[in-house]
């Protein structure tokens, strides 16, 4: 039995494929491409970004991405090529944007050589049919794109902005035509052809539309300027080519010898090495192996100063090497590491929609139809109640009026645009944000929601005191160093840590480990089961402390990490950790905002009421569990309260993901970074309230937009069709009627743009509620 179309044999549920699509031009065009695609069966998400000239679709099992191309193209757009990220399909969208920006030039460097004569026709005295046959020309060729667009919009039966202006233009050549042609069959009085409209219907059009595309490309200049960022190629450390024998070159130790082959940063493996010498950039996410050197890591974190690397320091993909060269394992190579990952994300959160913009594709479904038909009663209206010796006149001029005016574009650059120069704005400064959503919620905020360890503390705790039940002190910590191993909780490093100080190797071989989020970790070495973790779930695992060491873990101030094996507590760690320097000041901003802050953790109530009057905050829920966040953030919402949650740690994934926004600190687990709305690559708590503030100023601008290309449309389209003239006697011609539409596109993006200066963005300091 054959699969249905659409269908292959070898599918893979949620796999996405990225489109470059050309001739899509406003709101229009995106709800009609999004309606034809999200009609597809086994399409589970699509999202258009008019900006960028993409359409992402997430395909469900078994759905060919032959179907998606085939129903983008029925609709009459241009389907220029197809990837599996956005990384790939915007390079091919700026290369059509190029093109079409040369295109759109040269039809109005025409369009103005042969508009001058047209608009001053009457001053140069030109003949009737000489001021035709220059606009034959100007009307064919150099609005070929709109009229282009219109067929195609015929032939499918809807309508777009191509639509607006094909006709606008058609109707006062038309009737300009017939005046040179048939003059007698006209009222004197409506005898009056309209070549200057025809010249500045085109040419004002194509200028606005050249600028405004100009103005797109601005708008990703952060996004691309990352993109370049990564390197094309590297060096790895390979073994020599064996000579001719077939032997190995040895070292002057009897190893093999390693020697750099450059190549290409796609064929890098996870667990091989690079070498990156001075000034150049690391391809790659890894482990410094060999080597010291500052690493200037602004790209991503935005922190100026350079950072010092050595052996066993973590290193970022898109970070340059100042001095020095290093030795790199890779870990996550060129296509998986941070940067990739940011630039990603980031694209895919520009053509994300906050819930905004869902309205206004909604009205943009309808407003050219609707348009059409406001100038067809226009028209109508006017030839039946005009003046009677321009009836004719007035109905054609305001029936290209309302067509020529009337600016679907406004309402579907508003929000994209906005996003595109205010994400790529943020993303310079360290700030990503992935869900677009989320700018609808910032500015409402009620309560902030901090995690203790690794969020408000600097997360490098440290053993301050070790203390025995049973047993000896090598014994408990080479216990506890086998159980911690495998951990990637903040207090399993310092465990590690001051085990190795001591001097200390793990007891035995690991044979089963588990982590319990929240609690700990359980683990069998050398046969012993092991339990390391907080004091409530040893209790409950274990059964209470003896009162003598109960007594003495009361009298300590830090965080306490109990052990026990086999049913019996061995001992316990007393771990301390630093607050981190601006997390007093980012709480006062919030504060004085209006926005409550909370603190929200699973370490004991004694260590968290410390940290809290460090930091300056009231509020605090200690001894909490990871389901037990996400329910008191829940619980928190369910009162009416926008929340905000702030975490780092695997713990912290829960409440992040449910949370009105989640912010995750770059720092942090994988899981805590994906399940975020907003990813922090400093530390630097000032930057919370700074990506709040941006993300307020990204929403105010979104809503700037869309106010000003409504009450554009709203105010101009009943000025265009003659409101004014039983009054003042005033009725605006076609070509000022195109250039007030061209202006409201660019206006649009110009202030958009604004986000790109990042006006206030360093400002910790948020507006208040």
């Amino acid at each position: 039995m054959s699969a249905p179309e659409g269908r292959t044999a070898s599918p893979e549920a949620g796999r996405k494929a990225v489109f470059t699509v050309g001739g899509m031009h406003c709101a229009s065009c995106v709800a009609r491409v999004e309606a034809a695609v999200g009609k597809l069966s086994a399409v589970e998400t699509v999202r258009v970004d008019l900006t960028s000239r993409t359409v992402a679709v997430t395909c469900g099992a078994g759905l060919d991405p032959k179907v998606v191309h085939r129903a983008i193209e029925a609709l009459g757009y241009d389907v220029l090529g197809s990837s599996s990220s956005f990384s790939e399909a915007e390079a091919l969208g700026r290369s059509a944007r190029r093109d079409e920006e040369s295109a759109l030039f040269w039809r109005f460097v025409l369009g103005a050589a042969l508009s001058a004569p047209l608009m001053a026709g009457h001053w140069l005295g030109l003949s009737p049919y000489t001021e035709l046959l220059l606009a034959l020309p100007l009307q064919v060729w150099g609005g070929w794109h709109f009229h282009q667009g219109f067929a195609r919009s015929l032939l499918r039966r809807v309508a777009d902005m191509n639509t607006l202006v094909s006709l606008s233009t058609w109707t006062a050549f038309l009737f300009s035509s017939y005046v040179v042609l048939f003059p007698e069959s006209l009222p004197p009085q409506s005898r009056v052809a309209q070549w200057d409209a025809v010249a500045g219907l085109v040419t004002l059009v194509t200028l606005g539309r050249w600028l405004e595309v100009r103005t797109r490309g601005k708008t990703s200049e952060a996004v691309a300027r990352l993109m370049r960022m990564s390197p094309k190629s590297v060096r790895v450390l390979r073994r020599a080519v064996p000579s001719e024998k077939g032997d190995q070159p040895p070292s002057g130790d009897g190893e093999p010898v390693l020697a750099e082959e450059l190549v290409l940063i796609e064929t890098v493996a996870v667990g091989e090495t690079i070498r990156v010498r001075p000034g150049e950039q690391i391809g790659v996410d890894g482990v410094v192996v060999e080597g010291a050197s500052a690493v200037d890591e602004a790209l991503l974190t935005g922190e100026s100063l350079p950072v010092e690397k050595a052996a066993g320091s973590r290193v970022w993909g898109g970070t340059v090497v100042q001095q020095g060269s290093l030795d790199v394992r890779v870990e996550r190579p060129g296509s998986e590491s941070a940067l990739a990952r940011i630039v990603e994300a980031v694209r895919e959160s520009q053509s994300s929609k906050p819930k905004i913009q869902r309205f206004v594709d909604r009205v943009a479904a309808v407003f050219v139809p609707g348009v059409i038909l406001v100038a067809a009663a226009t028209a109508l209206v006017w030839a039946l109640c005009g003046p009677e010796s321009k009836r004719v006149l007035m109905a054609l001029t305001s029936m290209a009026n309302v067509l020529a005016v009337a600016c679907p574009c406004a309402l579907g650059l508003a929000t994209p645009l906005a996003l595109m120069a205010g994400m790529g704005k943020a993303a310079e400064m360290g700030i990503f944000i992935r869900n677009a959503d989320v700018l609808e919620d910032i500015g409402v905020l009620d309560a902030v929601l901090f995690d203790k360890t690794g969020t408000l503390t600097e997360g490098k705790p440290r053993v301050v005191k070790a203390m025995v039940f049973r047993g000896d002190l090598a014994g408990l910590v080479g216990l506890c160093m086998a159980a911690e191993g495998r951990s990637e909780h903040p207090f399993a490093s310092a465990v590690l840590a001051y085990g190795k100080a001591e001097g200390a190797e793990p007891a035995a071989a690991v044979e089963s480990f588990e982590a319990r989020p929240g609690r700990g970790v359980l683990a069998v070495v050398g046969g012993r089961k092991v339990l390391v973790g907080s004091l409530p779930w040893l209790v409950h695992e274990v059964g209470p402390l003896p009162a003598r060491d109960a007594e003495k873990l009361s009298a300590e101030g830090g965080s306490i990490l109990g052990v026990c094996a086999d049913g019996a507590w061995l001992g316990a760690f007393v771990v301390a950790d630093t607050l981190r320097p601006t997390a007093a000041s980012a709480v006062a901003a919030l504060k004085e905002s209006g926005v409550e802050v909370m603190l929200v953790t699973g370490d004991r109530k004694e260590t968290a009421d410390a940290v809290a009057r460090q930091a300056g905050i009231e509020k605090v829920f200690a001894e909490v569990l990871p389901d037990e966040k996400a329910a008191l953030v829940r619980r928190l919402m369910a009162g009416g309260m926008k929340v905000a949650m702030v975490g780092e740690g695997f713990n912290d994934a829960p409440a992040l993901s449910l949370a009105h926004v989640g912010i995750s600190l770059a720092t942090g687990t994988d899981i805590a970074v994906e399940s975020a709305d907003m990813t922090l690559m400093r530390p630097d708590l000032g930057n919370v309230v700074r990506a709040l503030r941006f993300g307020r100023r990204i929403r105010r601008v979104i809503r700037e937009n869309l106010f000003w290309a409504f009450v554009y449309n709203l105010v101009l389209i009943p000025v265009a069709a003659g409101a004014l003239y039983p009054l003042f006697g005033i009725m605006i011609r076609p070509q000022y009627a195109g250039a007030a539409m061209a202006l409201s596109s660019i206006s649009v993006a110009l202030n958009s743009l604004r986000l790109r200066r990042g006006e206030g963005a360093s400002d910790p300091a948020p507006e208040k509620k």
